[in-house]
Order: C-alpha cells, then sequence, then structure tokens
C-alpha cells in the first residue's frame, strides 16, 4: 500500500453502493445519487444518508421531511449518473432526462423509483451538521424488496450497482457469491 492525501480518503473507500435518494413530491420529484448512505439501527429501523447542504436534495428533505433510498441495478447505471451529475436547479425534467420514473410510496407518500430492488420510505428524525454535510437520519416506514424471502438479492437475476469514483461503476460478478466460515485457528475452518 501507498499513502496518499486524506482529501483522497472517501475515493480508497469505494467501491460503494449506490442509490438514488429521492425527495420532494411524486408531481415534483428530485433524484440524487449517493454513496454516503447506511442502516444505522434495527431498533427503531434508522436509515442515514449524508448531503451537502449546496444540494436541491438538502433542502427538500428539511421542507418535506422526508426522503427514499433506492437501490438499483447496473442496467440503470446511466441513469443514476445523469441524476448525479445533473442538478434540478439546471434542469427541472431531469429526472425525464434520466429516463428515470417515479410513483408514490405506500406510507408516506414519497417519490420511489420504478425499477429499484429496493426501496426505502423514510421519515426525517434527525439531522447532524458533520463537516461540509448534513446527515440526514430517517425512520424506515416502509420497505419495497424484490429478493429472496430471507431478505438477500438474488444477484445473479438482479446485480446491484456499485460506485468505483472518477464516473467508473462496477457490479458483482454472481459466481463468487459464496457463504463466509469463521476460522478456529492454524487455517482451520468451520
Amino acid at each position: 500500500m501507498r499513502r496518499i492525501s486524506t482529501e483522497m480518503f472517501f475515493r480508497a473507500a469505494n467501491p460503494r453502493l449506490v442509490a438514488l435518494i429521492t425527495s420532494g413530491s411524486v408531481e415534483e420529484p428530485n433524484a440524487m445519487a449517493a454513496t454516503w448512505h447506511s442502516p444505522i439501527s434495527f431498533d427503531p429501523p434508522l436509515y442515514g444518508v449524508s448531503v451537502s447542504p449546496k444540494r436541491t436534495t438538502h433542502s427538500l428533505i428539511r421542507e418535506t421531511r422526508s426522503f427514499g433510498v433506492n437501490l438499483l441495478p447496473y442496467e440503470m447505471v446511466d441513469s443514476v449518473h445523469t441524476c448525479g451529475r445533473i442538478s434540478r436547479r439546471e434542469r427541472s425534467d431531469k429526472l425525464e432526462l434520466a429516463g428515470v420514473k417515479v410513483f408514490s410510496g405506500p406510507d408516506l407518500g414519497v417519490p420511489l423509483v420504478e425499477g429499484a430492488y429496493t426501496s426505502l420510505e423514510c421519515r426525517l428524525v434527525r439531522e447532524i451538521e458533520l463537516g461540509d454535510h448534513t446527515w440526514f437520519v430517517g425512520e424506515v416506514r416502509s420497505v419495497l424488496f424484490e429478493g429472496t424471502e430471507k431478505g438477500v438479492i438474488d444477484v445473479s437475476a438482479m446485480r446491484p450497482l456499485l460506485y468505483l469514483g472518477s464516473d467508473l461503476y462496477v457490479t458483482v460478478d454472481p459466481e463468487s457469491v459464496r457463504r463466509g466460515r469463521v476460522r478456529k485457528g492454524k487455517g482451520r475452518m468451520r
């Protein structure tokens, strides 16, 4: 390994799962590509996303007190990239340009993305200013999921979209899926 500038820490932490963070209303939806997002708590179910105050998404989440988290398949890479590179301030029709269609979430009416393999509807419960971003914490109010009964996506049917940085994306190799094993010591596994 070699040492790099701490200004590049976020690139060194890639690849990361990409989400479209949706906000606004179904009539006037917005979507922002994000990799700085994470589940936070099982009970209550909490999910967080980091958003710069410069982004339209930031003001819409504060205004509506809600947001959506949409995990999309690799096949939607150009749609996600368009949402990540074009601001709604520049183009109010950016979702149409990106080929992204939304529908109203079942609990809060948050715009959610058609074609996502997972969509979370979140009610804003807390916001924390951290450096040059705000960490929005949402209570997960509804989950729409395309996967197995055990809550696992079938990566041979639905390939998750990962961001490498520098406008590059990748997905997983379904042949690489295997169950992890705990080492017992001296190289033995159980």
